[in-house]
């Protein structure tokens, strides 16, 4: 009875501050010229050139120097691409705006969209004409989506830029309208305005096989992600297949590839439970088939901040998809070839302190199934069997990154994973 009074009280002072964060919004400059230094990531970037942060080409209608100067030429028509990292991000959002200045040199199809903990958003494009300055404000909520979450990377590019001409583009005066104030995301990161008790809560006796979930801590249900087959591609494909999910070929290999890497940063390790789910979810051929992996997502992170990251519940997956074996788009016919996936994730890439609970909850379980997998937890050699309803007591022996090995077992499959956490 304690601990659910307990788990009653973590929730109503979510509902606090999530209540108090909406009433307070505060602006964030990203990049204003010089004095706001930035990167972009070689590995991600495909723009011929590195960018220069500091140019100087003169006043351009309403852009001043200095500004962002990206420039180069290919010789194939190409996309440009790169993730821009700069020293204000991370930081947590709700709504508002990303505001931005673009300039081209040519006539340019131009794209942004932004990353962060929950995984890669949509892509805006924008038809940007030669040698005009452009102040773009796009709504966070159409590239991430609704709900509090935090931006780690604004993404740039360039579409389709024609073959052996050489283009230059300009960004200047970054910033997103509404993002939480220091005192708020203190809260956000720390879990500490919201409760220091570590308390835990008492799992739910939801029935993990529902499609529906009632908001547990936040204010509302969160909106499905956008379903990537038009409706005449969805009913052709469920006339073939009595999968409900059909992914690509390569979507497939990056979901096994992620299950069975062995070294993973915590912040990555974090997001590929919800990225994976997110692939599954978006090809689906029938709708309210499980629940909104994206709801279940951010109620687990509202959980591990009202629980000050001392306990959070495990996220789980098991789910059954179809692929196409082949392919080459020559093989657009082959037949489908039907899989399953079980995945484990935590909400949080960090823990507070050296000891977590962990929390096996049917709510944050997404499945087809009327019986929930068995799971397995290591740290350091030292394992916890956990079933639905059950929790687990972790214990790092020290600060740092730390490995958690997750086993999900469900009649006769297995998979074994790597989740990587961060003790502080």
């Amino acid at each position: 009875m304690n601990n659910r009074m307990l788990g009653r009280i973590a929730s109503i002072a979510v509902f606090a501050a999530v209540a108090a964060y909406a009433q307070v919004c505060e602006e964030k400059v990203l990049y204003s010229g010089s004095g706001t230094p930035g990167q972009m990531e070689s590995a991600s970037r495909t723009f011929p050139e590195p960018p220069e942060w500091n140019a100087n080409w003169g006043e351009m209608g309403s852009m001043k120097p200095p500004y962002i100067r990206l420039s180069g030429m290919k010789n194939v028509k190409a996309d440009w691409t790169g993730a821009l990292s700069f020293s204000a991000l991370p930081k947590d959002v709700r709504e508002g705006n990303l505001r931005l200045k673009v300039r081209a040199t040519q006539r340019a199809k131009f794209g942004v969209w932004l990353s962060g903990s929950r995984g890669t958003g949509n892509v805006v494009f924008s038809d940007i004409p030669a040698n005009v300055t452009q102040s773009l404000e796009i709504p966070v909520e159409k590239m991430l989506g609704a709900g509090l979450q935090r931006v780690e990377k604004v993404w740039i590019g360039l579409f389709g830029v024609p073959a052996n001409q050489y283009t230059t583009l300009f960004i200047d005066d970054v910033s997103l309208s509404c993002t939480a104030s220091s005192v708020q995301e203190a809260s956000v990161e720390a879990g500490t305005a919201v409760t220091d008790s570590g308390a835990g809560f008492t799992p739910t006796n939801t029935v993990a096989m529902s499609p529906v979930r009632m908001p547990l801590c936040l204010s509302s249900t969160a909106v499905p992600a956008s379903a990537a087959y038009p409706d005449a591609e969805r009913k052709r494909l469920a006339s073939s297949t009595s999968a409900s999910f059909v992914l690509s070929f390569k979507e497939h290999r990056q979901i096994r590839e992620s299950l069975e890497q062995e070294e993973c940063s915590p912040k990555d390790s974090r997001r590929l439970w919800y990225r994976n789910m997110f692939f599954v979810d978006r090809n689906r051929l029938r709708d309210s088939v499980v629940a909104n992996p994206k709801g279940v997502f951010d109620e687990a992170v509202a959980l591990a901040a009202a629980n000050n990251y001392a306990s959070m519940p495990l996220l789980v997956a098991d789910v059954e998809y179809a692929y196409p074996k082949c392919q080459d788009t020559l093989c657009s016919t082959a037949p489908l070839v039907k899989t399953r996936l079980l995945q484990a994730g935590l909400p949080s890439s960090f823990v507070r302190g050296s000891k977590l609970t962990l929390v096996y909850d049917p709510y944050f379980a997404v499945t087809q199934r009327k019986t929930l997998p068995q799971a397995e937890v290591c740290v350091a050699g030292k394992c916890d069997r956990l079933s639905a309803g059950g929790t687990a007591e972790l214990e790092f022996e020290s600060a740092g990154v730390h490995k958690l090995v997750v086993k999900l077992s469900s009649g006769s499959e297995t998979q074994r994973q790597n989740l990587f956490v961060e003790v502080k």
